[in-house]
């Protein structure tokens, strides 16, 4: 080798060995050094990044999951909050600790994985005293202080200050760094930056988090500015516990707005707060971003609905507005982003409030909305007479102040101006629409002044939406040239009007079939009307419950986007809601920000039926004692009451009944003989008359007393556990003498020793006190006193929803299900399989479940516990009782086959409890993939079998098998039913019930089981889900209803009876889960469910006697339970008693029983009569009922008589059915037949032109309505007629 070569050599070596020396200075000295963080919440992480100031320290932030080579780093910092390191990322970390590089995990809060290599004591606790004191000082020195321990060697090492020992609790403002320990020290800081204002409130602003986020907290800062800008005195807090409470008390407070992360408090600062008449608002928000916000099938769920919105419902907060969402920044960390629309949405509401504590009263205006169905149908609300309520409430606002000038003189003269002003129309009744608008003196809204409201209320968007679904306004309904009509009253400062139908003709119809159908122009005017022209100050809906709600949309948090929230138009909306039905009223709270004001239920009345039974009862317990005393005549006693069709026993007039099907008729009348109903709907400010109150509080207490009286004497005892656990034994033996007690106690003749007798006599105090406590409560709300918080529930089960006049709240979905609901999902799920085994001597393969909003809140999730037995997976709490896990039980431990499930969700339920959903089907999947079971897994075979339809179906196999664990359903659309109600309301429509099926499956096919799924169509999934259904199990949670009084139980579960026997050529069981005894919840055949209803209620006179004390609405439900049983006759006849129409048409046809129907109708409500004459003649020509020649005259006559001498009822169920009509005809003489025509066509015939309107007739109640017909038109139009005539007169000479 050359010696040039040589150098070269030795050149190019000294070269590359410089170089090494120059990197790995670089390396040790100079290099910027990489900082991990990994499990930071986005907030926190956010906090990291804008607060390092250094630009040679690089902070990468990682989730648990994506977190990996931690050996690539300088230091690695760790979020210990739910940390959980797979066994890769463990050899990682220990990579990392072998090279020396410090690993720290903050254990802020004692969590159980902490690790930390590389780092002496002290450093340790430094580190940890830097992320204890969150704030931005500290977050900067934080990552220079882990720097310069990864890196001592560097050159100008990272200069860094020791932790700042930050207040845990303390008050602060927007200028960072701001911090103070007591209220007058901000106050006087707020007096020398000019921030405050003499005369305006002071509000106390809880941030919600223990340490004052100083760089990622825009939304804070907006909120603080805008209250500010408005003159009130805005003292942030951020503290916890009781430092929090004493510290929202020193700002002595005029409001509250809390930034939600669970309560506020505990219960003593809430009750604080109420007794100081201190709202609570409660706008919060979201991690979600921007896009996921707006997403209606990307929900608020899990953690984050339940720390924003269910939580803090216990504290009676209003307005749960999302006030800003989570967006990456150009750096790809999250920030939160304030929703400006939304924040001007919630200075609004929070202003408007704010102003019915200062502003007269006889300046406020309130307008009031109230629910009817189309025609002469009464005015609506569940378990309440409408009529003579808003009348109280009207006078109660009279005395308080309120301007109500014109309101008349009676409760009869109001109803007959609501039902003259305040028709609901629909668009088949055309001519009955020009009667309305020609002589009811409606609100005339010309176009442009609607179209200009629109504009500014509306989204551009979403008026385009309607405008291509129903045209230009002011479209079909109630409209004539270029206006459009309102129905309402105004007395005064007070506006009362109907809330419209949310859809028209066909498209109404079409909401059966899944279609996302707008609300007309109809629907949008009154609203507006109310927002933009009347400008009420306060907005009420009056009763149980409208549509506006239900429409579709989010779940919670909802935007401008979503017509429930639009439409309010920011105004303090108060909901009149019965304290039975939290799960709809849960609705209304989220996602139309309504304070609920509860109403009592009706009262509990004597039902009449052990009176009527009471020989049978004696003779049966004499039978099941004595087998000798067991005859023929029994068996003959028992068929002549037809219970023996009840109960599916033999009609043989030979013989005798076992004693087992002796024990089953004497359970089936106890239980008949207990049945609890209530009597005629409540009226607001009325007391229960005594007889009422009595029974009412033995529906309360008797249940309980005896079965306490039964566990004491088990304890000691006096009686078996199978004693304790019969139904009817305890009613036989405990509950006779739970009532004797209950009377004396009531009646003040005994038992004063009772340990009972205080209980007692406080339900009577709050049941006393309820009754116009509600106009009380919302009077309070009006004057800007806030709603306190309560439960709500059936007062028989649930004593603590009294007293009335509160704000309902729900529960933590996340804990369900709870301990006890488990312990009653687990027994009704093995007696679900016990019963059918007994009957079918084999197991079902697949039980199907209806999950509703109400039923899982009152049962802690005992529905959700029965699916998740049947599958024979258990769930797993966390330290806080939150079921966050699952485990598969053992087959050995299981001892039976696992069950295959399908369960259809309410759209209440699907909104109130996503978490729940997303968690079955975590439990299927679990289950069908368990292995070497010792039973059959039914699981994995309805898995299987659903994977290969959807390939036969045409789904990729890839696809099929992500599907093949779904099973949870729902409406489509967001929706919120199944649409079969609209199939019985529209009964003329269809012929072959397959069309029904078809649109259960259209309406229902949305799964509801995943993230990525969730919402998604898929009919032929919801098809093969169905498939082998064996049993359906129906909830029933309380005592208000049954499933004949109400028609969501046909509409499910005989829903999906119907689709289950298209496609499985069978009819399935049906069962109802009956958690009504807290006690002993029990399963319940259906049909002998609505057996024990029809006799108890419909079919018997006591209770048609109590009912008939009442007025129009409760008139109205007759009707209501005669369309129920027509919708069990379409889904699922077998349910019914076999001669159920032949006993109605005696008692209301033919009145049989001498109660005065048709005499007690036509003074109510005429309209529901009708109805229930014309569902029992639909029930007829649909074949339903077999009706002899004279049934059929007879009935028709009564249906005739009635519209001759009241009108047609322009209801849908008769005047948008031609072929009923023409049936009703065919079966009256022919001149009763003409006028019944006639009738029915000044209702509904279309009419070809229409009146001017004459001047008189606009814009009585708001006097601004411009004419819709210029005088130069009628000028023009009147001259072309006269030129006419006149050339026409001449033309006749000439030719003479």
């Amino acid at each position: 080798m050359s010696g040039v070569k040589k150098k070269y050599i030795i050149l190019i070596g000294i070269t590359i060995f410089l170089a090494a020396i120059l990197y790995a200075g670089y390396v040790s000295f100079f290099r910027p050094a990489s900082i991990l963080v990994v499990n930071a919440l986005p907030a926190q992480a956010a906090e990291m990044v804008l607060n390092n100031d250094c630009s040679d320290i690089k902070i990468t932030c990682e989730t648990m999951e994506e977190a990996g080579e931690f050996e690539k780093y300088d230091a690695v910092l760790m979020y210990g909050r739910g940390l959980f390191l797979d066994s890769l990322q463990m050899a990682s970390q220990e990579k990392a600790a072998a090279k020396g590089i410090p690993v720290f995990t903050n254990s802020l809060r004692n969590f159980s994985f902490v690790v930390n290599y590389n780092l002496d004591s002290l450093q340790c606790t430094t580190l940890q005293k830097y992320f204890s004191n969150q704030c931005g000082r500290n977050y900067r020195n934080l990552v220079r202080y882990i720097t310069s321990i990864a890196n001592p060697r560097r050159i100008g090492k990272y200069s860094y200050d020791e932790p700042v020992d930050m207040p845990k609790n303390m008050y602060y403002h927007i200028e960072a760094g701001k911090y103070f320990d007591k209220a007058e020290d901000l106050m006087a800081y707020l007096k020398q930056k000019g921030l405050y204002n003499a005369d305006g409130a002071n509000i106390a602003f809880v941030s919600g988090v223990s340490f004052p986020v100083e760089n990622n907290r825009a939304h804070i800062d907006t909120l603080l500015t805008r209250l500010t800008n408005a003159g009130y005195n805005v003292c942030p807090i951020t503290a916890t516990g009781p430092k929090r409470a004493k510290m929202i008390k020193a700002v002595k407070p005029e409001a509250i707005v809390y930034l939600p992360m669970g309560r506020l408090g505990n219960d003593s600062l809430i009750n604080w707060a109420y007794r100081e008449h201190i709202p609570l608002f409660m706008p919060f928000p979201l991690i979600q971003s921007r896009e996921d916000w707006l997403d209606v099938n990307k929900p608020m769920g899990g953690g984050t609905l339940n720390a924003r919105i269910v939580v803090p419902e216990i504290d009676g907060g209003m307005t749960p507005l999302c006030i800003s969402t989570q967006n990456p920044s150009e750096e790809g960390y999250l920030l939160y982003t304030p929703e400006s629309e939304r924040i001007d949405a919630f200075m609004e509401q929070f202003g408007r409030f704010m102003r019915l504590r200062t502003m007269p009263n006889s300046e406020k205006k309130v307008a009031i909305v109230y629910f009817k169905s189309p025609g002469k149908d009464a005015l609506l609300a569940s378990g309440m007479e409408v009529v003579p309520s808003l009348y109280n409430f009207l006078k109660s606002l009279k005395n308080e102040g309120y301007d109500v000038s014109g309101l008349p003189s009676s409760a009869d003269e109001l109803k007959k101006q609501l039902m003259r002003q305040g028709s609901v129309m629909g668009s088949y009744a055309q001519t009955a629409q020009e009667t309305f608008m020609n002589e009811a003196d409606p609100v005339w809204i010309n176009k442009d002044r609607y179209e200009s409201w629109a504009k500014e209320v509306l989204l551009p968007e979403k008026y385009s939406e309607v405008e291509k679904r129903y045209g230009k306004a002011p479209g079909s309904l109630l409209s004539r040239g270029d206006s459009l009509a309102i129905a309402g009253l105004r007395y005064g400062n007070v506006l009362i009007f109907p809330q419209p139908r949310p859809a028209l003709g066909d498209d109404d119809f079409k909401l059966v079939h899944g279609v996302d159908v707008v609300p007309p122009h109809s629907y949008i005017a009154p609203y507006l009307y109310m927002q933009r022209e009347f400008d009420a100050d306060a907005l009420i809906h009056f009763g149980t419950h409208g549509n506006l709600e239900f429409t579709p949309g989010k779940n919670a948090g909802l935007s401008q986007a979503d017509w429930a929230e639009v439409l309010i138009g920011n105004r303090p909306h108060f909901y009149f809601y019965t304290t039975g039905n939290v799960g709809e009223a849960i609705i209304a709270k989220r996602r139309s920000h309504a304070v609920i004001v509860t109403h009592l239920t009706p009262p509990y009345v004597e039902s009449g039926m052990r009176k009527k039974y009471t020989s049978l009862i004696e003779e049966l317990h004499e039978a099941i004692g004595n087998p000798a005393r067991n005859t023929n005549s029994l068996k003959r006693e028992i068929i002549e009451y037809g219970l023996h069709s009840d109960l599916g026993l033999d009609s043989l007039a030979t013989g005798k009944y076992s004693i087992e099907e002796l024990k089953k008729v004497d359970s089936f009348v106890e239980e008949l003989a207990n049945e609890k109903i209530t009597g005629a709907y409540y009226v607001m400010g009325e007391p229960y008359s005594p007889a009422d109150m009595s029974t009412s509080i033995l529906a309360i207490c008797a249940d309980k007393l005896a079965y306490a009286k039964a566990k004491n004497d088990y304890e000691k005892g006096k009686i078996t556990k199978d004693n304790l656990q019969d139904f009817t034994f305890i009613s036989h033996h405990y509950l006779p003498s739970a009532k004797k007690e209950i009377l004396s106690c009531l009646n003040g003749d005994g038992y004063s020793d009772s340990d009972n007798r205080d209980e007692i006599l406080e339900y009577r105090r709050l049941l006393s006190e309820s009754a116009g406590a509600e106009i009380r409560s919302m009077i309070n709300a009006l004057n800007g006193i806030p709603v306190p918080p309560a439960p709500g529930g059936d007062p028989a089960l649930n004593p603590n929803v009294l007293p009335m006049g509160r704000n309902m709240y729900s529960i933590n979905a996340e804990a369900t299900p709870g301990p006890k609901a488990w312990d009653d999902g687990v027994a009704l799920a093995e007696q679900t399989l016990r019963e059918y085994y007994n009957k079918h001597g084999e197991y079902p393969k697949k039980v199907s479940y209806t999950f509703w909003a109400g039923e899982f809140i009152s049962s802690q999730g005992a529905t959700v516990a029965q699916a998740m037995r049947m599958l024979g997976v258990e769930p797993v709490r966390d330290d806080q009782g939150r079921v966050m896990d699952l485990k598969l039980t053992p087959s050995e431990t299981l001892g039976r086959p696992r069950i295959n499930i399908l369960v259809q969700v309410s759209g209440q339920l699907r909104d109130i409890a996503a978490s729940r959903l997303k968690m079955l089907t975590d439990a299927v999947a679990l289950a069908a993939a368990s292995k070497d079971d010792k039973f059959p897994n039914y699981v994995a075979e309805g898995t299987l079998a659903q994977e290969k339809e959807l390939v036969e179906k045409g789904e990729s196999p890839n696809r099929a098998r992500e599907l093949s664990n779904m099973r949870v359903f729902g409406p489509v659309n967001s929706g919120y039913s199944t649409g079969m109600l609209r199939y019985t309301e529209s009964s003329g429509e269809w012929v072959d019930r397959q069309e029904l099926v078809e649109g259960y499956l259209n309406n229902m096919c949305a799964m509801y089981g995943d993230e990525e799924n969730w919402g998604s169509m898929n009919k032929n999934l919801l098809t093969a889900a169905i498939a082998n259904t064996d049993v359906i199990v129906q909830p029933r949670q309380s005592n208000t209803w049954g499933p004949i009084s109400l028609d969501h139980v046909y509409e499910f579960t005989g829903a999906l009876s119907l689709a289950s026997t298209a496609i499985n050529g069978k009819e399935p069981d049906a069962v109802l889960a009956d958690y009504r005894n807290t006690y002993l919840p029990r399963l319940q055949d259906t049909r002998e469910a609505v057996a024990i209803e029809t006799r108890a209620t419909v079919l018997n006179p006591e209770f048609i006697k109590q009912r008939m004390k009442g007025d129009a609405t409760t008139a109205q439900m007759f009707g209501e339970i005669f369309r129920n049983i027509f919708g069990w006759s379409v889904t699922r006849s077998s349910a019914l008693p076999e001669n159920i129409y032949d006993e109605l048409y005696e008692i209301y046809v033919l009145d049989k029983k001498n109660l005065g129907i048709e005499e007690y109708f036509k003074k109510t409500n005429p309209a529901a009569l009708q109805e229930m004459t014309a569902t029992m003649l639909e029930s007829a020509r649909k074949g339903f009922w077999k009706p002899n020649k004279e049934q059929l005259k007879n009935t028709a006559s009564l249906n005739a008589r009635i519209t001759e001498q009241f009108g047609a009822p322009c209801t849908e169920f008769v005047c948008a059915n031609s072929k009923l009509q023409t049936f009703i005809a065919q079966n009256l003489d022919g001149k009763t037949a003409e006028r019944f025509h006639a009738e029915i066509a000044k209702a509904t015939a279309s009419k070809a032109g229409s009146k001017v309107l004459k001047e008189d007739i606009l814009n009585k109640m708001s006097g601004v309505a411009e004419r819709n017909i210029s005088v130069t038109l009628i000028a023009v139009v009147a001259c072309c007629i006269l030129l006419a005539v006149f050339l026409l007169i001449a033309r006749k000479r000439r030719m003479k």
